[in-house]
């Protein structure tokens, strides 16, 4: 097991980033020393808004990226025995005869880092690929502007105060696939760095999105179009999308404008959902037979969702009667659910992160992202005709990094059970193969229980 003491949760790049970090991890041990708060749970109600944060919550937040990795569960919330008990394969009735089927990949965060280049990611899709854009729907979430009208700006190495994202369209193609695959079909652009280039830097992400023949879930230029959420049918199977955000960090909507951005409070206590429920209602009449929300929620750089997220979760999914979240913010993979709603009485499924996805962020456990494959059903039942999740497939990514002189000189997406049953870890260096042995650690005990194995059987033995 990690032991919290000993490791050490980020890895910098450059000499300036170790000083730094070893400056920051200095100053937290001084207030250790002089016996100031430890934590050794996650704080309790920490709804990691920037707006509201108080310089205790921003303390916290610090604590657990740059010092202490939080590995426990709030305490008395038995989540940790909760998700160990996920089995994650889906409920299908008796006599279930499916058909119609359709796959959809989910990736997780797409963002801004200045390591992310044509030079550097040139082989980055080369094991993963193929999996990732072969499903049917292919979406992610982009969590940066696209304002072609102002300068790209990628997130720094050692993150120390408000950061504002801008991609570009070099970020989108290798995101993409580097051309050699089809892209996505959608991306939510409801996060916390929506309006990191104001209003018009947002609106310009819609413009350039639709040039490219990429549908859009979590804005909209009006009222109308906010309740218009994207339908997209394959294979005979509409699915709806759509998305919100908990924050959008220091910024604010205009009162008038509240569709701009889909913003509900989904890491708050009793949060008001009646947007989504809303939304929802608008897609099933509109003829989507599956919905699928995208939420930007949750607690970053700690192995469990808080338990007021886990509770949220549950309230979108018997509220407004949600298919499946895939939701994301944490940075790193936690684990999934499948929740069987005493409300809707049916079996809804939960991601809680995939993790950061295109991106490499000095946080170690960021460089594990989950690539997520669904496949839904479309059939007849005993009882009558029933579209519903007849397949979970899950591949963790190992995102190696060849780092030289204090900068990256490559990003490859390496397929991590190909490693996990290489005893010798072939083609990658001794730094690496600690780090990897460090993120098999973190995501066999934390992310994948036992039960779950099934999920990542196709990988291990293939």
């Amino acid at each position: 097991m990690i032991d919290p003491l000993r490791y050490r949760p980020v890895r910098p790049i450059s000499r300036l980033g170790s000083i730094l970090v070893s400056l920051i991890r200095s100053a937290y041990h001084a207030q250790r020393l002089l016996g100031r708060e430890q934590w050794s749970f996650p704080l309790e109600g920490h709804h990691e808004d920037p707006l509201r944060m108080t310089t205790r919550e921003s303390l916290y937040l610090g604590y657990k990226y740059y010092y202490r990795a939080m590995l426990a569960a709030e305490p008395g919330s038995g989540l940790e025995a909760y998700f160990a008990a996920q089995s994650l394969r889906p409920c299908i009735p008796v006599g279930f005869s499916a058909d119609q089927s359709a796959t959809l990949s989910f990736g997780g965060d797409l963002m801004t880092y200045s390591s992310i280049r044509p030079d550097t990611c040139a082989g980055l899709w080369e094991e993963m690929g193929d999996f990732f854009f072969g499903a049917d729907i292919v979406a992610a979430n982009l969590e940066t502007p696209m304002d072609r009208t102002k300068p790209l700006s990628t997130t720094p190495e050692v993150m120390l105060s408000d950061m504002y994202f801008n991609g570009d369209e070099t970020l989108l193609s290798i995101a993409s696939g580097n051309g050699q695959y089809k892209g996505y079909d959608l991306l939510s652009v409801a996060n916390n760095h929506s309006l990191d280039m104001g209003i018009d830097g947002l609106l310009h992400t819609l413009d350039f999105l639709q040039e490219k023949g990429i549908a859009t879930a979590g804005a909209a230029r009006t009222k109308s179009q906010w309740q218009d959420v994207p339908i997209l049918e394959r294979n005979g199977i509409r699915f709806a999308f759509l998305a919100a955000t908990f924050s959008l960090n220091k910024e604010q909507l205009p009162a008038e404008q509240p569709w701009l951005c889909n913003h509900v409070l989904l890491n708050d206590s009793n949060p008001d959902l009646s947007p989504l429920a809303l939304q929802a209602a608008a897609a099933r009449a509109n003829g989507a037979e599956m919905v699928i929300a995208m939420l930007h929620m949750g607690t970053a750089y700690q192995a469990y969702p808080g338990a007021t997220i886990v509770q949220n979760a549950h309230r979108v999914c018997d509220e407004a009667g949600i298919d499946a979240i895939i939701a994301g913010h944490p940075h790193h993979a936690q684990p999934m659910e499948l929740y069987d709603s005493p409300h809707t009485g049916r079996q809804h499924f939960i991601a809680y992160s995939l993790g950061d996805f295109i991106a490499y962020d000095i946080f170690k456990w960021a460089q594990l992202p989950l690539l997520l494959r669904l496949t839904v059903s479309k059939g007849q039942t005993p009882n009558g005709p029933a579209v519903l999740l007849s397949d979970i497939e899950v591949r963790p990514a190992f995102m190696h990094a060849d780092i030289r002189h204090g900068n990256v000189k490559s990003l490859r997406l390496m397929d991590y059970f190909r490693l996990r049953n290489d005893p010798s870890l072939s083609g990658i260096d001794p730094s690496e193969k600690r780090h990897f042995q460090e993120l098999r650690e973190f995501f066999e005990s934390y992310v994948c229980s036992i039960r779950q194995q099934h999920v990542f059987e196709r990988q291990r033995n293939g």
